[in-house]
């Protein structure tokens, strides 16, 4: 029992050290990207899995290699010092913190959509989901919730847009439900690391853009929900957003530029295909499941594991 108890310590250890070290690494790779003015579009998707794949390296690195190659390796008898402790108390304190917050972030939203549901009457739709709920709130358009979303509007929001407009700004909305942005932001909450911000505010922005596109199948949907934008940021200016929710008009990207770049719609654009996720996943299971079991990547690891833990 105090063998393995060892073997989760030194495995949060090594995680510490891998985890801050990619984080970093990150960190300084956008840094450059920005100052060098890189101006390539980069879809949303690819943002999110930047931000999350130090985390997932580290997890699965800890867990899939750390861990079984102490316990093939390692001798019986205590040889870590206080560094060892120091570090996976550091882990711990990180996985901690990461939970505390986005639970923290769910809670106040729920007070928000709570308060904002009172009176709340259910909108007539077809076949759309999430539910569209006409509430009480003072932002114009927003959808809540991760399990069980809801698009909220707001009566004086209503009375500005014109049926087609609400439409389009009700189909924006449900591109950011089918894309499980709020997920999304839940996940961001809980990894923590400084100098994220920036990488996190441009997966936020290029989110926004993807769901204009996914909202819009026409130039005259376009033009609709451009509509939709200016008369909501007219009227309701830098609104704040819940942490776990989206809105159509946030205080994160430029309201100008999306309705130019909506105005400018073209047949071509559409969603970029999600099926690159699904494929790097299966990548990631099977390049973990194998390397678990070659005798040498162990060696390797636990011999990293010497070096870099106390």
């Amino acid at each position: 029992m105090i063998f393995a108890l060892r073997g989760v310590m030194v495995s949060l250890a090594f995680f510490a050290i891998l985890y801050s070290f990619l984080s970093v690494l990150l960190v300084l790779a956008w840094k450059c990207l920005r100052w060098s003015h890189f101006q390539l579009p980069v879809s949303h998707n690819v943002l999110f899995t930047l931000r999350v794949i130090p985390f997932v390296i580290s997890a699965g690195v800890s867990l899939f290699l750390t861990l079984p190659s102490f316990l093939l390796f390692e001798r019986h008898s205590l040889d870590e010092d206080l560094g060892t402790f120091v570090l996976s108390a550091c882990t711990i304190l990180i996985l901690g913190a990461g939970v505390y917050r986005v639970l923290s972030a769910e809670a106040r939203t729920r007070r928000v959509v709570s308060a904002c549901l009172e009176g709340a009457i259910a909108l007539e739709r077809d076949t759309l989901t999430p539910p569209v709920v006409l509430a009480k709130t003072a932002i114009p358009l927003m959808l809540v919730g991760i399990r069980i979303p809801q698009v909220l509007i707001s009566a004086s929001a209503r009375k500005f847009l014109s049926d087609e407009e609400l439409r389009a700004a009700i189909r924006h909305e449900v591109a950011h439900s089918r894309s499980r942005d709020n997920l999304k932001k839940a996940v961001l909450n809980c990894l923590l690391f400084p100098g994220m911000a920036s990488l996190e505010r441009a997966w936020q922005e290029a989110s926004e853009l993807a769901a204009d596109d996914r909202a819009v199948s026409s130039r005259d949907e376009a033009l609709d929900l451009a509509a939709a934008l200016i008369k909501l940021a007219r009227h309701f200016p830098s609104p704040v957003m819940p942490e776990l929710a989206t809105g159509l008009v946030s205080e994160v990207g430029s309201v100008t530029s999306r309705v130019e770049r909506l105005m400018a719609w073209k047949e071509s654009r559409g969603a970029n295909p999600a099926g690159w996720r699904c494929a790097l996943a299966l990548t990631l299971m099977a390049f973990f499941t194998l390397a678990a079991k070659l005798g040498t990547a162990l060696v390797l690891v636990h011999s990293l594991t010497e070096r870099l833990v106390p």
